[in-house]
This record gives C-alpha cells, structure tokens and sequence, in this order.
C-alpha cells in the first residue's frame, strides 16, 4: 500500500515542476532582456551627460580625435561609428537672439528672429537617420565644415530652420528643476549659450528572448 503512494507522490511533484519551470524560464529571461535594455538606457544618459559636459567646456566634435572619443569610448559596445552604426549623437548650440546681437552683427532693425532662440551650431556622430533633433534640424546647407551656422542665416535670413520648436519651454523647466526658481521669460539671457547633446542607442539585438527590439534608448543634457 505505501509504495504506490510514493509513486503518486512522484507523479504530482513531476506534474507541478513542468507547470512551474515555464513560468520560471520566462521570468529569467524576461529580467535578462530587461536587464540588458536598462543598462544600454543608463549608457545612453552617461555618454550624453559626459558629452555635453565636455561640449559646454568648449571640446570641437567636427575634430575627428574628439569624435573618437566619443564612439571608441564614452560609447563602447553600442555599435556607432562615425556616420553610421547603431546610434546617434546629436550636438546643438543654441542662443536667443537680442537687439545688442543684431546692431553687433550690423544688422539693426533687419534682424529677422529677434527674440528667438536658435542653432548656431550643429554636428551629428552615427547614423542620422535614427532620430532627429528635439528642438529642430537646421538645414544643412547653412553648416559650414565645423556645423557652424553664419550670423546671417540665425540672425538676418527669414530661414525656418534655423528656429527651434519647444526649447524655451524645455529650458524653462530645466531651470526650475536645477534651481528651484521658475526663470523670467525669456529663459535664455543675453550672451547666454545653450548646449545640447541628444543620445539615441538602438537597443541591442534580443530578439533570441522573444521581444521586439524596435526602438531604443534616448537622453538629451542641456548645459549652460
């Protein structure tokens, strides 16, 4: 009578460990895939920090030595390359144009974004066509060699481009954040330069998991 017992015992145990195990493989990958799309979210704000960091400290990224900094260190293991890959760096110089800025430029009363925050500057590592600026694309036929925009095409010229969408908003609420003190409008004062790193890391391949791998992990830092 007790060693069928036993056997009905070892029966259910079997039973109830094949109804357990893919529940438990599929927490372990889960945090796994979790886990490894985390860590490329946290690079993403680390390399985004730490360049613009440097690019407010006045590092030129149209150098290649600096713009190797970027992809064979600060961002390792992601994928980018200079102009391709699988992410993009995205630097922006931003000010707000004053009246002193226009008469300065010889401009006077002929100073068409008067007011206006906009590029001055903007250079791309990686591949472009992952995801654009969160304030705007300059056109590229205004950059010169370094991503420089002239003082007549963000001063003078009625260039659309050149304006960008929703950084006062965005630069008033960093400020509030940093300070505590929501700024007088405009945010940005006179002489005062914005600048603008985006990071966009596509997430690495884990599609062996189960899970889509569309999309990826994005920061943006704005340094004063």
């Amino acid at each position: 009578m007790k060693k069928p017992r036993r056997s009905s015992q070892r029966g259910s145990t079997i039973v109830e460990f094949a109804i357990v195990v893919p529940f438990l493989t599929l927490a372990f990958f889960g945090t796994v895939g979790l886990g490894i799309m985390m860590g490329r979210y946290v690079q993403a704000v680390t390399v985004a920090r730490d360049l613009a960091h440097m690019y407010s400290d006045g590092v030129d990224f149209s150098k290649t030595t600096n713009r190797n900094i970027a992809i064979q260190q600060l961002a390792a293991g992601t994928g980018i390359t200079d102009a391709g890959g699988n992410g993009v760096i995205i630097f922006s110089k931003i000010i707000t144009v004053y009246q002193v800025d226009c008469n300065a430029a010889g401009f006077g009363g002929n100073c068409n974004n008067l007011g206006l925050p906009v590029f001055t500057q903007r250079l791309t590592i990686g591949d472009a066509t992952l995801r654009t600026g969160a304030f705007g694309t300059p056109a590229s036929a205004i950059l010169d060699g370094q991503g420089n925009i002239a003082a007549t095409y963000y001063m003078k010229n009625d260039d659309s481009s050149v304006r960008t969408t929703g950084f006062e908003t965005a630069l008033e609420s960093a400020v509030q954040r940093a300070t505590g003190v929501a700024p007088a409008a405009p945010a940005q004062a006179q002489n005062d330069a914005a600048y603008v790193v985006e990071v966009f890391f596509k997430y690495p391949d884990i599609a062996f998991l189960g899970w889509s791998t569309a999309g990826g992990a994005y920061a943006m830092f704005i340094f004063r």
